[in-house]
């Protein structure tokens, strides 16, 4: 009898860990070893405890943002990697930029894409290569930089889509557009 007491109190415990509670703007994911079989909404849920099922929580409505070519981390100030580019008349501009996204589906965001930030930052750098590579320097430098914005920001939504990554961007900000500091310090030298 004890030991049946024992085993029932550790069933119940073990059905106990099913509970669970998604936010107001978050989605749950559930996975049936392994497998996504539901999605939820906000509210107290309960899904069958490990390893059987698994819940994946996602903030579906909170905005957030990458930086290419900078960083707002003091130690890694400046990736010129990421922010030197050929204009479409073969010069070198030093663009950095912010991209404000969220994640419109979270089955897509949680399993189709490995590193989602990592995948984002590398479309963002091919998307703004891409716009810039068929703009002057002159455009780039001044009138044509909301252009490049929305240009950017098209192109990476429909790279985006195509990998099926769950993200949804709102905004391309453009932070900085200049000669890079060698020219700069050319010039400067030169005046």
């Amino acid at each position: 009898i004890v030991v049946g007491l024992l085993l029932g109190c550790i069933v119940l415990i073990w059905l106990a860990t099913g509970v669970y509670t998604v936010g107001p703007g978050e989605q749950g994911v559930v996975r049936r070893f392994g497998k996504e079989v539901a999605r939820v909404g906000p509210g107290l849920r309960y899904h069958w405890p490990r390893p059987i099922e698994r819940v994946d929580v996602v903030n579906v409505e909170v905005v957030r943002r990458i930086e290419v070519g900078f960083r707002s981390d003091p130690r890694y100030h400046l990736v010129p990697q990421e922010s030197l580019m050929l204009t479409g008349d073969e010069n070198i501009v030093d663009a950095q930029a912010i991209v404000q996204y969220r994640v419109k589906d979270a089955g897509e965001y949680l399993f189709r894409v490995m590193v989602p930030d990592q995948a984002l930052r590398d479309a963002t750098e091919v998307g703004l290569r891409s716009v810039i590579g068929r703009t002057t320097i002159e455009e780039v430098l001044t009138v044509g930089r909301v252009e490049i914005q929305n240009q950017t920001r098209e192109f990476l939504q429909q790279l985006l889509d195509a990998y099926q990554s769950g993200l949804m961007v709102t905004e391309v900000k453009l932070q900085v557009v200049d000669p890079p500091e060698q020219v700069k310090d050319a010039f400067h030298e030169v005046v």
